[in-house]
């Protein structure tokens, strides 16, 4: 079997190409630049009937000053964060607030059902992560990379006015 420069050329074309594609996954593999010190997570209920979330907390340390953080996966949820550094490191908080869907009447004749409205698809992260794991996605030089949090701590719940 003989090869033309054709078939020769598209041949080296998929080897480059899963050269390049190896070489940029390998760049999110570098060990974290940062320590996380402090992982805890609450579920609170707040004053407005119906009203009720989680905040997720990570505190840790860190020499770099070219890094950031974008946000947080977390119990099947996207959570944006407010990082705040400080000379002791970092304090990351993320809350996620949800209201509770007023309840459907269901009833043999359609007519009363009027008012329902169709429930939301539930959102997928684009993690498989256990109940007290995080994602964590941060960047530096404007890299972006992940981190896994195992073992987060829940605290009590938390009931606001």
């Amino acid at each position: 079997m003989q090869m033309n420069k054709k078939n020769l050329f598209l041949l080296f074309l998929i080897v480059f190409g899963s050269l390049l594609i190896g070489c940029k996954s390998s760049s999110l593999k570098e060990p974290a630049p940062f320590n996380i010190v402090e992982k805890t997570y609450f579920y609170w209920v707040g004053g407005k009937q119906g009203t009720q979330g989680t905040t997720i907390r990570l505190k840790g340390q860190t020499d770099k000053l070219n890094l950031s953080f974008s946000k947080v996966y977390f119990q099947n949820h996207e959570y944006s964060i407010v990082p705040n550094f400080n000379s002791n490191g970092f304090v990351i908080e993320g809350n996620y607030s949800y209201f509770r869907e007023k309840d459907l009447i269901l009833d043999k004749d359609p007519a009363a059902e009027y008012g329902n409205s169709p429930s939301n698809p539930t959102e997928k992260i684009p993690f498989d992560l256990k109940e007290n794991e995080a994602i964590l996605v941060y960047s530096v030089n404007g890299r972006e990379g992940y981190y896994k949090i195992s073992d987060i701590k829940q605290l009590e719940k938390v009931f606001m006015p």
